[in-house]
């Protein structure tokens, strides 16, 4: 069962030299950034690892940092301004009603979150509303196996439970991507006639 607590953004931001050792984030980003103008989602953001980067590789593009937690976005903020990424507009919205129009995005990231929120339905729902036809919803989780770190494997979800939920929710096609232990990529697409 999915569970809706809240994280501290310092002590993420000091796991990113660990995960960027292990799983940099450009490595994730390069599967689905495929221009340099496309409009990104980075849903459930954190402390911005993957919305800074994100935003390095998309000069010409625009990336929209999106968590609930206000202190996550603050942190993603100052990030963005001392890198001066000015293309980075951030906004404390839940991952189910985000202030965005319909289409407007070309796609929608969510790394390491889908296992940590309850309406897990109303999320896929409402990406697909966000995405453009022919858009991409890019997922990084943690595989549900025995780690060290990361959330209880009784909170994770199975790739193929991952795959399951995408299809049922009119991603088409869907497909996993491998990467290193203990995470999985997902990447689906929403059909050009939708």
């Amino acid at each position: 069962m999915p569970h809706d607590h809240l994280f501290d953004p310092e002590q993420l931001s000091q796991m990113e030299a660990f995960r960027r050792n292990i799983f940099p984030p450009e490595e994730a980003l390069r599967h689905f950034i495929t221009r340099p103008n496309m409009v990104v989602a980075d849903i459930g953001c954190g402390p911005g690892f993957y919305s800074i980067e994100c935003a390095r590789m998309l000069p010409e593009g625009k990336v929209y940092a999106i968590d609930r937690q206000r202190d996550m976005i603050e942190w993603t903020k100052k990030r963005a301004l001392k890198d001066h990424l000015t293309h980075i507009t951030t906004i404390v919205a839940s991952a189910d009603s985000v202030p965005l129009p319909d289409r407007s995005l070309d796609a929608v990231l969510m790394a390491n979150v889908l296992h940590d929120v309850p309406e897990q339905n109303d999320i896929l729902t409402e990406v697909h509303r966000l995405l453009k036809p022919g858009g991409i919803y890019f997922l990084i989780e943690w595989d549900k196996i025995p780690t060290d770190l990361g959330p209880p494997i009784e909170l994770r979800l199975n790739p193929q439970e991952v795959v399951e939920k995408l299809k049922v929710s009119h991603f088409h096609p869907v497909k996993q991507i491998p990467a290193p232990a203990p995470w999985y990529q997902v990447l689906a697409i929403k059909p050009a006639l939708q």
